[in-house]
């Protein structure tokens, strides 16, 4: 069993999504970020960094806590054995773009999202990120026009990729004023890993 802390957001889906994948036996545990719950000392010892999601498993050996988007899913990858190929140069080249989805798109899009959304507007910190995340998206469709999924085949790295996707490319292809263009390869690989029994049921909200 798996304790899954969460709470509703980008980076929760993406932890929920690979759970799903995983076909873990799990339970959700609300950390309502809103209150504060965050910073308790008992969250604190699960994630340190005061940051949703975390995961426990309670492993026959003892607990396990796992914290950070991007540790999760290599963690349930590699207790599954889904979603993670065993082959050195391929592992390598899935863990590389997950972490690109994790860190660099990842981390660029709520950057933009605070900036953007902020009652006070900075135009120079709108153009910076949005020019940031332009290139990281023809990043992602250069990739995309070259193979099915970010890594190949599809496994832990198109899920926050995908998340992020899903949530920004629209919003940022109408701040760039055309910068973006048309993104017909990520288009393509957003209905392929939309369609996925796990992804579906986590982004309705299941």
């Amino acid at each position: 069993m798996i304790d899954f802390y969460t709470y509703p957001g980008p980076n929760s889906r993406k932890a929920q999504i690979m759970l799903e994948e995983a076909g873990a036996d799990y339970t959700v545990r609300s950390v309502d970020i809103t209150k504060g719950e965050q910073f308790a000392p008992s969250f604190l010892k699960i994630s340190p960094n005061n940051k949703i999601p975390a995961i426990v498993d309670h492993t026959p050996a003892g607990p396990v806590a796992v914290f950070e988007t991007a540790a999760i899913l290599l963690y349930l990858a590699e207790s599954s054995g889904r979603l993670l190929p065993e082959e050195p140069a391929e592992r390598a080249n899935t863990m590389a773009w997950l972490i690109w989805g994790t860190s660099s798109l990842g981390g660029a899009l709520p950057q933009l999202h605070h900036f953007v959304d902020a009652p006070e507007k900075l135009p120079s910190a709108i153009e910076r990120f949005t020019s940031d995340c332009v290139r990281m998206f023809k990043v992602q469709e250069k990739r995309l026009s070259e193979v099915e999924f970010l890594a190949g085949a599809y496994s832990i790295a198109d899920i926050p990729a995908f998340c992020s996707t899903a949530g920004w490319l629209r919003r940022v292809k109408d701040l760039s004023n055309g910068a973006l263009g048309e993104t017909p390869a990520t288009d393509r690989w957003l209905k392929a890993v939309g369609e996925r029994a796990a992804v579906r049921k986590v982004m309705a909200g299941g």
